[in-house]
């Protein structure tokens, strides 16, 4: 991936609209005339500079479902020289049927890699391949989750399995050709830490509802010593950047044969209980009803998630809130080692009340200023 000192990075990115590509442009932003120029894949149709910001500098029509990405011979011959091939698309509706996951998550994938060789082909130089997947291929694997690829377990959702499929499919092929393929394991993600713009409401927000909102949620089951492991998406965006900076200074040579990193709050994830109680400390208008905790095993925890939404015909909504569960409500840590050593030793890191603040609205605390100071003459 090494470029030219005198430019800086040239990415292919699809899914520049979602929550993770608009976390990656508003990072990039952040960084000037060091930002890297992106080119953005976009379905149907092209987007206004303002939705995508001044890092786009191209905008390609196509599908990640198709191969080549739905790129014409022209509009390859026009993408010029890449640096690295992003796909950070991705169907999250975990309600969304097996097909319609597979099709995005796991053919785009496969298509991406495909993608990464057809280009180095042309240009005859090497176009690393980095795939945006989610810590939660986890399912309900409680305790310490390594950054490699996970065993088969049935307790997995459509959404889970297609991202487990993806993962493993891309790492097998990248042990046979020895292509650098990065799989950043994504946690859970909020908006932006400063704005708080987002593009979609985390599961957290789903299961803490409002006080006036119909079917709130008065109690949450969860294992003792549950993390809720989430990051704004710019934090996130930031990671990304790093992993690719740190990579282009060996050509990505820490890539080959397929590696995986966790892009997640690790070890430094507040329990469920502190947040909730964070939650209602910090919210002084009384806007949330916080849920009551009640114990839950994690068999417990795949009943209600999984046979819940086998046997019964949710919402859209109903549904993703059932599912949204399962992702705070288990005690675990997922590993950073590997994300360290690929970003030499940094790791993101973002106080709790900002997580709070951000998923939930909370106004900034009012500055503390100080009183007129009183004469001395009275105290003597």
């Amino acid at each position: 991936m090494k470029g030219p000192e005198d430019r800086p990075l040239r990415l292919l990115v699809a899914g520049a609209t979602g929550q993770v590509g608009q976390g990656l442009l508003e990072a990039a932003a952040a960084h000037g005339g060091q930002a890297p120029r992106v080119t953005a894949l976009v379905r149907r149709r092209r987007r206004t500079g303002q939705l995508l910001g001044e890092q786009v500098v191209q905008q390609v029509v196509g599908d990640v479902t198709r191969p080549r990405w739905g790129m014409t011979e022209a509009q390859l011959d026009e993408l010029g020289e890449i640096d690295c091939v992003l796909d950070l698309a991705g169907t999250t509706d975990w309600t969304a049927s097996h097909a319609a996951l597979d099709r995005t998550n796991v053919l785009g994938a496969a298509h991406g890699l495909d993608l990464c060789l057809e280009l180095g082909e042309r240009t005859g130089r090497t176009v690393p391949y980095l795939y945006a997947s989610s810590v939660f291929v986890a399912g309900l694997a409680d305790g310490a989750v390594p950054e490699d690829l996970l065993p088969p377990h049935t307790d997995r959702t459509p959404y889970e399995l297609s991202k487990w499929t993806a993962e493993r499919a891309l790492v097998t092929r990248a042990r046979q050709t020895a292509h650098p393929v990065l799989v950043a394991r994504v946690g859970g993600v909020i908006g932006n830490s400063v704005t708080a713009r987002t593009t979609r409401r985390s599961s957290l927000y789903q299961l803490v509802s409002p006080r006036e909102a119909e079917h709130a949620l008065p109690v949450l089951p969860a294992q003792r010593g549950a993390r809720v492991d989430t990051l704004p998406r710019d934090l996130i965006g930031e990671s990304l950047l790093r992993l690719l900076r740190y990579g282009d200074r060996n050509a990505c040579a820490d890539w080959r044969g397929g590696v995986i990193a966790q892009v997640a709050a690790g070890e430094r994830a507040p329990t469920l209980a502190a947040l909730l109680a964070q939650l209602d400390a910090m919210d002084g208008s009384a806007r949330y009803r916080i849920p009551r905790l009640v114990p839950a095993s994690r068999g417990m925890l795949e009943t209600l998630t999984r046979a819940g939404s086998r046997y019964v015909r949710w919402s859209r909504k109903a549904g993703n809130r059932l599912h949204g569960l399962r992702y705070v409500t288990v005690n675990r840590v997922f590993e950073r080692s590997r994300f360290a050593a690929l970003t030499g030793g940094w790791l993101p890191s973002v106080p709790l009340e900002t997580v709070l603040r951000v998923t939930f609205g909370l106004a900034e605390p009012a500055p503390v200023t100080a009183g007129e100071e009183l004469p001395l003459g009275r105290f003597q």
